[in-house]
């Protein structure tokens, strides 16, 4: 294939330019030689009309006379002269005279004009020789025309020259206006090409108005167009890819979320086939060919399952009725023959227009949380030590019965009983015997609980029996049954046979007792009037026998102190707990005091309500109201040390309290270290569950543990390694008579020496004089507290930092 030679704009002007301008110098040239050969031949042709006139006149005369010898030197001397070729003089007859020039003798033919000259360049004419009016001969001459041929050659080459001259000129002018034109273009081509090449930051220059300075405007417009889509091009696509690669990321965490759950996944098109399905449900339903499951059908799948159902057909009725829905969503509980439990979850998908493409169904095996959900539900609800049910659900169930006998109008009876001398076996045995005993008592009384009856452990040897739709005789029966029952238990303990005994209390309900409050009190009440009566007996609630002060106060206390709660009429004193050997200030005890409503100015002092607010349930509001007013003084007062709160028995199987003191930390930005929590050994040791889990808890909170009248059982070196207390305070009945007490010495230095060992701090209450002061210096008691020190009272926290009332 032969390619066509592509030549520049500007040489294709140049060359047409020079093609018209050939044209037209040629047609020039043409004419004017014309013209010139015209001139010339008119005027060879005036200069023979201008010849005849002499020729004439003289060989007219000569020829008139016959003067032959003269016409022939005539004709000789115009040879020479004149430039004739040849001359021949004829007579009026023909017949030649005289020649002169002429080769051969013979006349060639007579040409009309120069222009008929032959090729021997020689113009042949003839004239006639004339005197007056008679002619008398012929002359023939011939004229050379060579002048002719030589004056055509110059004007020729004369015109060739300036033709010449003026193509050279033209060309170079032509050239140089070319590419002076075409430049713009040639500019508009490179950029075409850059421009074409990729590279659109072009700008061409516009300095004129014409067709080229539009053009470049054009062009300069069409390349910022192009140059803006292809940024916006770009930028889409760079959004595409950043999308594109974020999709496929997204798509690779949920796969490998979808993969990773312990859910089992499957995505079900609206014609009920398989779309997706991650590794957890075909481990879920026992798939036993886990290769193309997808694109078959849902019912052909779960039948390739290796599960048994319960109850198959109800699942697979249920399972097509929503596949063939497709608009709500659906959950089912699936229980298999191996004893598992399947939770189904089925949701519509769909897209964005709302069409539902299919479905998604989310299979759980929560076997093991139904378990533990029992599990947690049964330690909620049950005693960690007997395995009865605790105060919590006995205080649901009270409710309960209670509200049904209002709306029945039937009975309900309420039964309170504890061990005798309790106390006394747990301080000589230790709490291992305690626990023990415990455990015996609530296995047999339990044998004598009826189905619909209810036993509760309320907390260390109380416990209590709600009988609904019983009679108060029926109540009687039971409460004798139990009080045998106890009695009868045999008991033995490091070789020592011990007898258990109890006393128990009835209250009926409506016939004692209005309210469920009211209920638990009388039929405690009852249970004191059992123990007045020698123990080891039941009683029922007589309002008769409940008539001395002091049992009249002790129902009353439950309103008087939710007034107190209510009526803000608790006050917080401090004692100061200084560091043995430098006297220095080491922390503060929250004490806690009531306000009496009769008297704003009387104090009354814990002991009178404490013990009636354990029974009652109303310590857990009052030790968090200590909490929360300790933990915002330390909030507001950041100079004051740390604070050490006492906290009840009861509220270590309080749900929540833990985190109670944690978010009130959190709330005041206190640090917990400031924060001391002092619990007593005796409420630690009846339950030591829920003290290890209460004191764990704290313990990761930050705050410190204090385990507090230390040493009130025989059995409290041996629950050291179970309860991690960080501060051990020594019971002030040892400290009280230490001066004198040989025993309570040993007994001191060994708890000291004991917690040195385990790396606890140890602080003795009851300091009430100098020299219990120096002993306790002198047996490495870290901390001390008493009223040789500090006097309880409110405030005054510089004057406990600098001047505690001892020196």
């Amino acid at each position: 294939m032969i390619r066509s030679i592509a030549y520049p704009l500007w040489v294709k002007l140049l060359l047409a330019a020079m093609l018209v301008q050939f044209t037209m110098l040629g047609l020039l040239a043409f004419t004017s030689l014309h013209d010139t050969r015209q001139r010339l031949l008119e005027s060879a042709e005036l200069r023979v009309q201008e010849l005849r006139a002499p020729l004439n006149a003289a060989l007219g005369t000569a020829l008139f006379q016959r003067d032959l010898a003269g016409i022939q030197e005539l004709l000789d001397s115009m040879h020479q002269e004149k430039g004739l070729r040849y001359l021949v003089v004829a007579d009026a007859q023909g017949r030649q005279l005289a020649a002169a020039g002429l080769d051969n003798g013979k006349l060639p033919r007579q040409d009309q004009s120069f222009a008929d000259a032959g090729s021997n360049g020689i113009f042949d004419s003839a004239m006639p020789i004339t005197l007056g009016d008679a002619r008398y001969g012929t002359l023939y001459f011939g004229i050379s025309s060579d002048f002719l041929t030589r004056a055509e050659a110059r004007m020729k080459y004369k015109t060739l020259a300036i033709g010449g001259v003026a193509l050279t000129a033209s060309f170079v002018l032509l050239f140089v206006i070319s590419l002076w034109l075409t430049r713009p273009l040639r500019r508009l081509a490179e950029a075409s090409q850059t421009m074409a090449a990729g590279n659109l930051n072009i700008h061409l220059p516009v300095t004129s108005r014409d067709e080229v300075g539009q053009l470049n405007h054009a062009f300069n417009a069409m390349a910022a167009s192009l140059r803006s889509r292809i940024e916006a091009l770009q930028q889409a696509e760079s959004i595409q890819r950043r999308y594109l690669a974020e999709t496929r990321e997204e798509k690779a965490r949920l796969l490998a979320l979808l993969s990773a759950m312990n859910m089992g996944i499957l995505f079900v098109t609206i014609n009920n086939r398989v779309a997706y399905t991650n590794p957890a449900f075909t481990q879920i339903w026992m798939i036993r060919n886990t290769d193309n499951l997808v694109g078959r059908e849902i019912a052909d799948l779960l039948n390739d399952s290796g599960c048994v159902l319960a109850r198959p057909d109800h699942f697979s009725r249920h399972i097509m009725g929503v596949m063939g829905t497709h608009e709500s969503s659906e959950s089912l509980e699936i229980e298999m023959t191996d004893g598992r439990m399947i939770t189904q979850l089925s949701y519509p998908v769909r897209e964005q227009d709302g069409r539902i493409i299919g479905r998604i169904l989310i299979f759980e095996d929560v076997t093991r949380e139904r378990q533990t959900a029992e599990q947690l539900i049964y330690l909620a609800e049950r005693d960690s030590l007997t395995g009865l049910y605790n105060r919590r659900r006995f205080e649901d169930e009270l409710g309960r019965m209670v509200g049904d006998v209002t709306r029945h109008g039937n009975s309900g009876s309420l039964l309170f009983f504890d061990l005798d001398e309790f106390k006394y076996i747990n301080d000589t045995f230790g709490h291992r015997a305690g626990d023990s005993m415990l455990i015996r008592v609530a296995g047999a009384v339990g044998a004598l609980i009826r189905s619909n009856e209810v036993f509760c452990r309320l907390g260390g040897d109380e416990f209590a029996i709600l009988m609904p739709d019983a009679s108060e005789a029926d109540a009687q029966s039971l409460a004798e049954r139990i009080v045998r029952a106890v009695a009868q238990i045999p008991f033995r303990f490091e070789g020592k046979n011990l007898r258990l005994t109890c006393s128990l209390g009835i209250a009926a309900y409506p016939q004692h007792a209005d309210s469920a409050e009211q209920l638990v009190a009388h039929a405690d009440a009852a249970m004191y009037q059992a123990k007045e009566a020698g123990k080891n007996a039941w009683r029922s609630y007589r309002a008769d026998l409940d008539t001395s002060r002091e049992m009249i106060q002790r129902m009353s206390w439950n309103e008087r102190i939710g007034r107190a709660l209510e009526e803000d009429r608790f006050i917080l004193h401090f004692q100061g707990i200084y560091h043995t050997q430098s006297g220095t200030l080491a922390h503060l005890e929250v004490l806690l005091r009531m306000r009496d409503e009769t008297d704003p100015q009387q104090l009354i002092m814990p002991g009178h309500f404490i013990p009636l607010a354990e029974k009652n349930g109303q310590i857990l509001q009052i030790d968090r109201w200590v909490l929360k007013q300790s933990i915002a003084l330390l909030q507001a007062k950041p100079e004051i040390p740390a604070l050490a709160v006492n906290i009840s028995g009861r509220s270590l199987d309080a749900p929540g309290l833990a985190h109670f003191i944690s978010d009130e930390l959190l709330s005041a930005k206190v640090e917990p270290r400031r924060l001391m929590i002092e619990i007593t050994e005796t409420s630690a040791l009846s339950d030591l569950q829920d003290a290890q889990r209460f004191i764990e808890a704290l313990r990761h909170t930050g705050c410190i543990i204090c385990l507090d009248d230390f040493g009130t059982g025989f059995a409290s070196f041996a629950y050291l390694k179970h309860i991690k207390a960080d501060i051990l305070k020594i019971d002030g009945l040892f400290i009280r008579d230490i001066i004198f007490e040989r025993d309570n010495q040993v007994f001191v230095k060994a708890i000291v020496d004991v917690a040195r060992g385990l790396g606890k701090t140890t602080v003795a209450e009851f300091v009430e004089s100098r020299e219990i002061y120096a002993m306790l210096k002198e047996m490495g008691v870290d901390m001390v507290q008493g009223y040789y020190l500090d006097i309880p009272s409110g405030g005054h926290w510089q004057t406990r930092l600098t001047n505690p009332s001892r020196s």
